[in-house]
C-alpha cells in the first residue's frame, strides 16, 4: 500500500499514517519489527519520535502538508459513525473530540484511554460504540497462527509485547509515567509469556527460545552444543573438542530444560 502523503526530507521514506519519517534505508518506516531493519530501533522505529524534520534530524515527525485538506479526511467518507473520526489507518473510529483517532499519547487526549485509545478495538462500528472497528474490515475467519493480546491488553509498536489497555500506550518513552506505572505499561525486560496469564507479557507467537549459556546453537537453531565444539552438528562432528558426545546432534532429545549438552530447544 502507498503510503500517505507527506513532507519528509530528501533521502528518508514516511511511516503508514505519514506523520513521521525514517531514513530510505529502513526500507519501511516504523511498524512491526522496525528495530530489525538496517540502522536499528533508532533510525527505523517511531513510537516516541517528537523532533521535527525541520531540524535535520532523523527519524522525525514530518512538517505539516500545506497542501492538504483541513477539514475531515475525505478519502474514506461515510466509514466512521457521526461525530467521529478515523484513525490513520482507516480501520478504527473515535469520538471526534480526541482530535487525533489513537496513536501515540492517545490517553492525553480529551476522553482519556477508553475514548481516543484503539489498540484492543474490537467492537464493530453497527454496535454503536466508540471507539469501534470499521465493520467493512471485519475479518470472520481471522488467522490463529499469529494471536493478539490478550482481552483488556493493547500491544507494544512491535506487536511483540502487550501491556494493560489502561495503558494507552504499552511500552516507549515515558512508559512509566502512565496508569499503573512501570510495572504495567514499561516492556523493556519483560519475558514473561502471554499464556501464563502475567500482564505485561511476550506474545508466544514471536517467543524465540534461546541456547544456555555457554552452548551454541546448530545451522537449524534448534539443537545447542557446548562452545568449545566451535560449530555445533554437522559434518565432522565427532573430530572437534569433546567428540561426538559432545558435538553431534543426530540423536539428541534430551531438552536444554534438563541442564545437559548436547540439547533440544
Amino acid at each position: 500500500p502507498t503510503s500517505p502523503p507527506s513532507n519528509c526530507p530528501t533521502g528518508s521514506i514516511a511511516d503508514a499514517t505519514g506523520l513521521k519519517c525514517c531514513a530510505s534505508t529502513c526500507i519501511t518506516c516504523g511498524g512491526s519489527g522496525c528495530n530489525t531493519r538496517p540502522g536499528g530501533q533508532y533510525a527505523c522505529c517511531t513510537s516516541s519520535v517528537t523532533v521535527s524534520c525541520s531540524t535535520g534530524t532523523l527519524p522525525c515527525v514530518a512538517e505539516t502538508v500545506t497542501d492538504a485538506p483541513t477539514d475531515a479526511p475525505t478519502d474514506a467518507p461515510g466509514l466512521c459513525p457521526t461525530g467521529s473520526i478515523i484513525d490513520p489507518y482507516n480501520e478504527k473510529c473515535c469520538d471526534e473530540d480526541c482530535g487525533v483517532c489513537g496513536g501515540y499519547n492517545c490517553h492525553t487526549r480529551p476522553g482519556g484511554a477508553a475514548a481516543c485509545c484503539t489498540g484492543s478495538v474490537t467492537t464493530p462500528c453497527s454496535s454503536g460504540t466508540l471507539p469501534c472497528l470499521i465493520d467493512s474490515i471485519i475479518v470472520t475467519d481471522a488467522p490463529t497462527d499469529a494471536p493478539g493480546c490478550p482481552s483488556g491488553s493493547i500491544p507494544d509498536p512491535y506487536d511483540e509485547k502487550c501491556c494493560d489497555d489502561g495503558c494507552g500506550t504499552c511500552g516507549g518513552y515515558n512508559c512509566h509515567t502512565r496508569p499503573g506505572g512501570a510495572a504495567a505499561c514499561c516492556t523493556g525486560s519483560v519475558t514473561a509469556l502471554c499464556s501464563t496469564g502475567a500482564m505485561p507479557c511476550l506474545l508466544d507467537s514471536v517467543y524465540k527460545p534461546t541456547c544456555p549459556t555457554a552452548s551454541i546453537a546448530d545451522a537449524t537453531g534448534t539443537k545447542c552444543c557446548a562452545t568449545s565444539c566451535g560449530t555445533c552438528g554437522g559434518y565432522g562432528c565427532h573430530l572437534r573438542p569433546g567428540g561426538a558426545a559432545a558435538c553431534c546432534t543426530g540423536s539428541v532429545t534430551a531438552s536444554c530444560s534438563s541442564n545437559v549438552l548436547p540439547c533440544t530447544l
